[in-house]
């Protein structure tokens, strides 16, 4: 797959409240989604993903990284957690539907709602994660 550095810069100048384009998603799946991260402390942090699930449903996935200051990666355990934003079932997964979420979901109102979902469940092959 390939996408040039203008096509980017077009989506992520759509996005608000610091959302963007999550190009190593792209390039690694093809599929466009979204990301934006808050930081929690000096070596934590929260990665929001908008993205379609396998019903085409527009969802939001949630996961917590550990940075250790110094590093050159961050760590994450678990399955971390999905919150459907749109139950309809769309025919063609459009990136400017995805953009659309951005809109209201700033920092406050993402970890509300981090706060009130629940770790995803693993259907017993891998441990659940802690809840954060």
């Amino acid at each position: 797959m390939k996408i040039t550095k203008k096509q980017v810069d077009s989506i992520n100048n759509q996005c608000a409240n610091g959302w963007e384009l999550d190009v190593q998603y792209f390039l690694f799946h093809g599929e466009k989604t979204l990301i934006k991260q808050i930081q929690l402390d000096d070596e934590n942090y929260l990665e929001f993903a908008i993205r379609y699930n396998y019903k085409n449903q527009v969802s939001l996935h949630i996961s917590k990284y550990y940075h250790k200051i110094g590093e050159n990666y961050s760590s994450t355990n678990g399955m971390g957690k999905n919150k459907i934003l749109d139950e309809t079932q769309v025919k063609r997964k459009n990136v400017n539907n995805l953009v659309s979420f951005t809109k209201n979901l700033n920092d406050e109102k993402l970890l509300e709602i981090n706060k009130n979902t629940k770790v995803a469940s693993s259907c017993g092959l891998i441990l659940e994660s802690e809840e954060f």
